[in-house]
């Protein structure tokens, strides 16, 4: 088995990645390390899953992998849960010697608190690991925001603990693969949708979102995003979750919606994480 993550190596995503391994005990995988979420999904083929970033406590969605897992008709088979905790750090003597840090784009909204109360310019990089890796060749007037993992492999002068706007910080990652997978779980299931509509008129969401109130069942996320097809014109991702005894209700509602003027795809059913 093939398996893209965002690297280098140490990435969150790795890390992530090798906790899934060891909890389904899966031992044969090698790894493909991609410089970015995009190129990390773009991996995905017959013979390679990926695991992406999807939903992070403080910074919300990423897009970029909601985006690419619509566009590119991937499929959501599994998904992990990973503590998120980060570090500033600076080969000067002091923060008030930093001007510039080094800064991954979603580590960014997480940390947003503590950039902004230092001034800083932020210097946006595509991983954390190489946030760490461009301040290995700076000069002291740079900084970085990178994982407290990353931190025992390297030494710095400088270095503050816990920067992130809160404890509290959790991501959750997507298992995915070019091929539906046959459902293997039992008990509590997230389910993935993406709603695409026909035509544009007043009462639309109401339409899909009553539907859900009359078969009872309860939407964990509901998110617009843009067709890229027309302005103005949205498609919705949903999230529920059901036992794996009311799914035939979730697809009792899906044909009626098909029946209607909406266009429905599963993204994915797989296991709720605690």
């Amino acid at each position: 088995m093939k398996i893209a993550v965002l690297g280098p190596k140490n990435t969150y995503c790795d890390v992530a990645l090798d906790n899934y391994l060891k909890e389904k005990n899966i031992v044969d995988v090698t790894k493909v390390f991609c410089p970015t979420i995009i190129k990390t999904a773009l991996a995905v083929d017959e013979n390679t899953n990926a695991i992406l970033p999807f939903e992070n406590t403080l910074d919300g969605f990423v897009m970029e992998s909601l985006d690419t897992i619509i566009q590119k008709n991937l499929f959501i088979i599994d998904q992990v849960k990973l503590n998120i905790d980060f570090a500033f750090v600076t080969n000067a003597k002091s923060i008030d010697d930093v001007k510039t840090i080094f800064c991954q784009f979603k580590a960014f909204g997480q940390c947003l608190s503590f950039i902004l109360e230092h001034d800083f310019t932020v210097i946006k990089t595509d991983s954390n690991v190489e946030s760490a890796d461009k301040l290995d060749g700076a000069n002291l007037e740079y900084g970085a925001i990178i994982p407290m993992h990353v931190l025992k492999n390297r030494s710095y002068k400088t270095i503050l603990y816990h920067v992130a706007d809160s404890k509290n910080n959790e991501t959750r990652f997507f298992i995915v693969t070019k091929n539906p997978k046959k459902l293997e779980y039992r008990g509590k299931l997230n389910t993935s949708l993406i709603v695409f509509s026909k035509e544009d008129r007043p009462g639309l969401l109401y339409d899909i979102l009553s539907k859900f109130h009359e078969y009872n069942i309860n939407l964990n996320s509901i998110l617009s995003r843009p067709s890229k097809k027309d302005l103005g014109v949205y498609n919705f991702y949903m999230e529920t979750t059901l036992s794996d005894k009311e799914l035939e209700k979730l697809y009792m509602l899906i044909d009626e919606l098909k029946k209607e003027s909406f266009q429905i795809e599963i993204l994915g059913v797989y296991n709720a994480l605690d």
